[in-house]
C-alpha cells in the first residue's frame, strides 16, 4: 500500500532547488501580496493584512527544512558516483600498478615497506611492512571478476603465524565470498 506523501516528504525527495524556490515564493506571497488583497469582510481583510507577514518567515522556514535533506541526499549520490569512478579506475590498473598503489597508500600511513624477497620466499606475499616494532604481510589480489574465497584468507593467516607477523592485509580488486568475510 502506498503511503500518502505530505508536502514536506515530497520536498525532501525533489531536487534541493525546488524547496528554495517554493520557500521564497511563499515568503514573497505572504509578506507582500496577501496584505494587498481586499476581502468582502473587514475581519477577513484584517486577518490577511496582519497574519500574512507574520507567518511568512515561519512558512518559508518550514518549506526550507526539506532543502537540507534533499541537499544531503544529492551530495550522497554525488559521492557515491565519484567512488564508483575511483573503483573503476583502480580496476583498470595493471597488476604492478595496483601493487605500487597499495604500497604508496601504506607509505602515506607511516608504514615502512620492505623487500618481500628478503623476508620470505613465499611468492604470495607481495609486500612486507613494518610500523614500529610490528611486522605486517600484504597480499594484493588483482582479479576483476573473481571472488576471493576462504582458502586464500586461511593461507594468509597460516603464513602470518609461520612468519610471526603482527597482522596481514589481503587486498583485492574483486570481491570476497561470504565465507571469507565471516572468517
Amino acid at each position: 500500500m502506498r503511503k500518502d506523501l505530505n508536502i514536506i516528504d515530497f520536498l525532501a525527495q525533489v531536487p534541493w532547488w525546488v524547496s528554495v524556490t517554493l520557500s521564497a515564493s511563499f515568503y514573497l506571497l505572504l509578506k507582500f501580496v496577501v496584505p494587498y488583497f481586499e476581502a468582502q469582510s473587514s475581519l477577513v481583510n484584517e486577518v490577511h493584512v496582519s497574519l500574512g507577514p507574520v507567518f511568512a518567515p515561519v512558512v518559508a522556514l518550514a518549506l526550507l527544512t526539506p532543502f537540507t535533506f534533499s541537499l544531503l541526499k544529492s551530495n550522497r549520490k554525488k559521492k557515491f558516483h565519484d567512488l564508483k569512478e575511483e573503483i573503476q579506475a583502480i580496476q583498470e590498473l595493471s597488476w604492478p600498478q595496483f601493487k605500487e598503489l597499495v604500497a604508496e597508500a601504506f607509505r602515506r600511513t607511516e608504514y615502512t615497506i620492505m623487500e618481500s624477497s628478503t623476508f620470505t620466499a613465499d611468492p604470495s606475499v607481495d609486500l612486507v611492512m613494518r610500523k614500529g616494532a610490528n611486522l605486517y604481510l600484504v597480499q594484493c589480489r588483482y582479479w576483476q571478476n573473481r571472488k576471493l574465497g576462504i582458502r586464500e584468507v586461511k593461507n594468509l593467516f597460516s603464513l602470518m603465524h609461520a612468519k610471526q607477523a603482527s597482522g596481514v592485509f589481503l587486498l583485492t580488486t574483486g570481491v570476497f565470498t561470504n565465507e571469507a568475510k565471516h572468517y
